[in-house]
């Protein structure tokens, strides 16, 4: 008997030890992005400033576990006209993105574009994995 009790218990110790040491992904994660001053509604009814824009620089406000720090959390933004990519681009989370970038289908084409921005990280249990944090969908406007 001692040697059943003895084998659960060390058995039940190895299997959180190895559920403890994957990343944890169902802690909370947002993404946001930043809008400047110029671009903010106001109070006194003045309509802002059409943002953002083909060629607008983009900033993103994030949170996330910060276990997960070592893994290097990135953003890609992903932009579609007509359900078609016309950009995409994925970069460290706290870098700033060049709207449709130096060249792309979009910087070629112009137009209004529909874009998200996904809060992600790779891991590696087995293969790489690209692990899903959050997203913020947003419109962009023509140049």
């Amino acid at each position: 008997m001692k040697r059943l009790l003895l084998g659960a218990t060390v058995a039940f110790v190895c299997s959180t030890v190895a559920i403890s040491a994957a990343p944890r992904t169902d802690a909370v994660a947002t993404i946001d992005l930043n809008v400047p001053n110029f671009a903010a509604p106001t109070a006194s009814g003045t309509s802002p400033a059409i943002w953002p824009r083909l060629g607008d620089n983009v900033t993103f406000t994030v949170s996330y576990p910060k276990n997960l720090d070592h893994y290097g959390v990135r953003i890609q933004v992903l932009c579609y006209q007509n359900g078609a990519l016309v950009y995409g681009e994925a970069k460290p989370w706290n870098e700033q993105f060049l709207l449709g970038g130096s060249m792309s289908t979009w910087f070629l084409t112009n137009g209004d574009a529909d874009c998200v921005a996904d809060l992600y990280y790779w891991s590696n249990s087995g293969g790489q994995k690209w692990n899903f944090l959050a997203e913020k969908e947003f419109h962009a406007y023509a140049k």
